[in-house]
């Protein structure tokens, strides 16, 4: 009987091990082809907004878009693919006459900051193991991004997913 227990509690430490793995991410589009995840505990809101309505700062950096109202907060918002290496969100918008003006604002919590991080199309919330995502011989030339991203997830259905850290971009901001 003893053996039955030590069996069962082993069993049962695996099984709490193996959910312990499973997180809840955030899946969105850096460009047309390039798909991201962000943990969803370092998540606040997901908002689509006119790009009119972010208020431009000039003399920062390229990634900067600018100041939004957010529940009469004043916070930065980021173009998060200009930041980590990739064509900027205005241009990816106006890019094949596809004149849009709506973005997807991303509010991301650092400690006590929040930051927008704008991003031209959000997907779904998706679980991923996080012993599955790969981290093995990533090289990226943008150093931004070699901070910001943990690995890659493939998916069930073969989509690769950068898995970003919302911490470390907040740093890197």
């Amino acid at each position: 009987m003893t053996n039955q227990m030590i069996s069962s509690q082993k069993k049962s430490t695996q099984l709490a091990k193996s959910h312990a793995a499973i997180e809840q991410f955030l899946s969105f589009y850096l460009e047309a082809d390039q798909q991201a995840l962000l943990p969803t505990q370092q998540l606040l809101e997901i908002i689509k907004a006119s790009l009119t309505e972010i208020t431009a700062i000039s003399g920062l950096a390229p990634s900067v878009m600018g100041i939004y109202n957010w529940r009469g907060d004043v916070i930065w918002v980021i173009d998060l693919a200009s930041l980590l290496g990739y064509k900027p969100l205005y241009a990816q918008q106006y890019e094949q006459e596809k004149l849009h003006d709506k973005c997807h604002i991303v509010f991301l919590r650092n400690q006590d900051n929040v930051i927008g991080l704008a991003v031209p199309r959000v997907g779904q919330i998706v679980k991923c193991d996080i012993s599955t995502i790969q981290t093995s011989a990533l090289t990226f030339a943008n150093p931004a991004m070699m901070k910001a991203c943990q690995g890659y997830w493939l998916s069930g259905a073969e989509e690769t997913f950068l898995v970003l850290d919302g911490d470390a971009i907040a740093q890197i901001i």
